[in-house]
């Protein structure tokens, strides 16, 4: 029985997770460098604490070439784990996609899940980084929107 009923959960929860990584409501940040940059704002809507995910969108002009990957990259979306405490972020999720918007390639960092904070969050947060700035456009003094 409690076999069944732990199925039923995960089969119950699948189409949540799924939908989480498809609808998304877009951002443009406004980076220095001119790179094409979005966040998705959803994730704000339940925001508590110090730690979150974030979709980001990145276009590429001209398109990314890789070995690994057959096609030229035009878009590509990373989901970033963020710890305002440690000032740290990693990566969790990634996907390519070519100019059709067809997925090219896509691996999950998180699975498994990390098991420690130093493993999920590696890498630090620097100024006028794509994470910092979406933390500033979130958390900043002159924001307008919260």
């Amino acid at each position: 029985m409690k076999k069944t009923l732990i199925i039923f959960c995960i089969v119950s929860f699948i189409p949540l997770l799924a939908q989480s990584e498809t609808n998304h409501r877009w951002k443009k940040l406004e980076i220095k460098s001119g790179a094409q940059y979005w966040y998705d704002v959803s994730f704000s809507d339940s925001l508590v604490g110090s730690k979150f995910e974030v979709w980001v969108l990145q276009v590429h002009t001209p398109p990314l070439r890789s070995e690994e990957i057959e096609g030229d990259i035009y878009r590509s979306k990373i989901l970033y784990a963020v710890n305002l405490t440690s000032v740290r972020y990693g990566i969790m999720k990634i996907r390519y996609y070519d100019v059709k918007n067809t997925e090219l390639y896509s691996f999950d960092y998180d699975t498994p899940p990390p098991p420690t904070d130093d493993l999920k969050y590696p890498y630090p947060i620097l100024e006028e980084s794509p994470v910092y700035i979406i933390i500033k456009s979130i958390f900043g003094e002159n924001n307008q929107e919260k």
